[in-house]
């Protein structure tokens, strides 16, 4: 047995023959609002995991409860654009922690760093992306970030490149010269943009 909870209300959906946490999911979409979307599931009130989400339901113990809140998109696109400039500050003291190793002559540490730093960026843009296409079209300009995302991408070229010469010295000043002050810039358009919400 299971019980299903919408915005910390019963709801009397049958599950039947459903196994996994995702076809659970599936099932309680289908049942909600058309103009709302899931914005957060929780079993048994915790938040899953990335592996969670492939589980068996027979996996939770005794009876789960599966916990659905529910909102208009925009709503939570406000939501999650309130962590946004946070993420941009930590992936900035990412770089900043490569520039340092670089220019103290700690080139494994600088790359390590560096690598790290890179993969969130990607991450935080695929993010970024995903919660832009939930903006409704008369709206979109107000998000958009092409020109960061080109003026970040384009300093990030050049950043391989000496990486691939091994300009270390040169790598050190494009990140501190370049790019730290981009994202700082990226940074102070989401703060903006949740001063404007």
């Amino acid at each position: 047995m299971l019980g299903i909870r919408i915005n910390g209300s019963e709801a009397p959906i049958s599950t039947g023959h459903l196994v996994k946490i995702t076809e659970v999911v599936e099932l309680i979409k289908s049942s909600i609002d058309p103009d709302h979307m899931i914005t957060s599931v929780r079993v048994n009130g915790k938040e899953l995991s990335s592996e969670e989400w492939d589980y068996n339901l027979d996996r939770w113990s005794g009876t789960p409860v599966v916990e659905v809140d529910t909102g208009k998109p925009m709503d939570y696109v406000r939501q999650r654009l309130a962590i946004a400039a946070g993420l941009v500050q930590s992936i900035f003291m990412g770089f900043r922690e490569s520039r340092k190793c670089f220019q103290a002559g700690n080139m494994q540490g600088g790359n390590q760093s560096l690598i790290t730093s890179v993969n969130d960026l990607k991450a935080f843009f695929e993010w970024y992306a995903a919660l832009k296409d939930l903006v409704p079209a008369a709206d979109v300009a107000k998000y958009d970030i092409t020109s960061h995302v080109d003026g970040i991408s384009t300093v990030c070229k050049r950043i391989c490149q000496q990486q691939l010469y091994q300009s270390w010295w040169a790598l050190g000043e494009t990140l501190g010269k370049d790019l730290e002050p981009a994202l700082d810039k990226l940074e102070d358009f989401f703060r903006q943009l949740n001063l404007a919400q």
